[in-house]
């Protein structure tokens, strides 16, 4: 009795260890992909806003286009999708005179907001 409850123990106890090395992570193993996560692009844009000629432009990188959307007392004057590697400029001062909110994003980040008035 003694010599089968040892064995069953055993056999236990060797089942346990080798489930338990499994999981062991081991240092000159690579991790596989799904232990990483993906970096997600970062915004590349640059807009500039020159206030004595009114203008706005916006350069989106070869990596991702954007959205503009530019407002003019609280109603939207433009809303323009541009793709990767585009430039957009824009006079403010033909849109008429009054307070501007541009707001330029990158599919769900706002990367560029900027408030200026027209007189």
């Amino acid at each position: 009795m003694k010599k089968s409850l040892f064995i069953a123990i055993s056999l236990f106890m060797f089942t346990e260890m080798q489930t338990n090395a499994n999981t062991i992570w081991h240092p000159t193993f690579p991790k596989t992909n799904s232990c990483y996560q993906k970096d997600k692009q970062l915004p590349n844009v640059t807009a500039s806003y020159n206030s004595s000629t009114t203008q706005l432009s916006v350069a989106f990188g070869a990596g991702q286009g954007g959205k503009v959307e530019i407002y003019r007392n609280g109603a939207k004057v433009v809303n323009a999708t541009a793709p990767a590697g585009a430039t957009l400029s824009y006079l403010l001062r033909n849109y008429g005179n009054g307070n501007y909110t541009v707001n330029v994003s990158q599919g769900n980040t706002v990367v560029y907001n900027k408030q200026v008035t027209v007189k």
